[in-house]
């Protein structure tokens, strides 16, 4: 028997099979994205709280000392309500003297305003009758002799004045003024000690006053206005 030849079958190529596609989606690939920066405009400042503190206080003022002459304006102005009181309690007497003293002081307003209050206590003094029964009857003539110039008569009633009032500081610094007028030193400055004994406030109304003018270059009675202050 002949062998039938058997035909040897090449192998079929099979033919590649292709890649399974995954089912799921593929993520696409994250891209990284810068944050933009924000603009000027866009920026939002958070400001810290400001602690308020409280106003510092002011620096506490100089204490300037007086000069001479805003001192001795001072006494004047206390000078001038004093005989304003007096006037306005119908005690013209005393009144006009002071009044009749401010005339000359070197402040023009204070010394033009005692010119009309003591023009005013004259005009009204004028019309008074004379009775002279009381030391504030006797000091209120005496203070008008004075001012006309009657230095002797207005003693004698100054004398008398102080007889029926012996405390009276004013009778005793009156008294001194007409002794300073009349040259009298001692009689001025003994009157004028017993006066600022009576009464502190007549130191300082004599520092400032005309009527003394006599005694300024006495050391007695440099003594006696400023006293020297005691030594701690």
């Amino acid at each position: 028997m002949k062998k039938s030849k058997v035909k040897k079958s090449r192998p079929r190529s099979t033919p590649p099979r292709p890649a399974r596609r995954s089912s799921a989606p593929k993520r696409p690939a994250a891209s990284r994205v810068r944050p933009a920066k924000a603009s000027n405009s866009s920026r939002v400042l958070v400001r810290k709280k400001s602690v308020e503190r409280p106003p510092a206080a002011p620096p506490p003022p100089i204490k300037r000392k007086p000069t001479a002459e805003e001192i001795a304006h001072q006494h004047s102005l206390e000078r001038f309500e004093n005989a304003l009181e007096l006037f306005n309690h119908n005690q013209l007497g005393r009144a006009r003297g002071i009044f009749a003293r401010l005339t000359e002081d070197p402040a023009r307003e204070l010394a033009e305003r005692a010119r009309v209050y003591l023009s005013i206590c004259e005009q009204r003094l004028s019309h008074t009758p004379l009775q002279l029964k009381t030391a504030e009857d006797h000091y209120n003539y005496a203070v008008g002799l004075a001012n006309q110039g009657e230095a002797e008569e207005s003693e004698q009633h100054f004398l008398k004045a102080l007889k029926l009032s012996p405390n009276a500081d004013y009778i005793y610094y009156a008294l001194a003024t007409i002794y300073a007028l009349r040259n009298d030193v001692d009689g001025a400055l003994e009157n004028l000690l017993k006066a600022i004994e009576l009464n502190e406030k007549n130191r300082y109304q004599a520092q400032n006053d005309a009527d003394f003018a006599v005694l300024l270059e006495d050391p007695r009675f440099t003594e006696l206005l400023y006293p020297e202050k005691p030594m701690n």
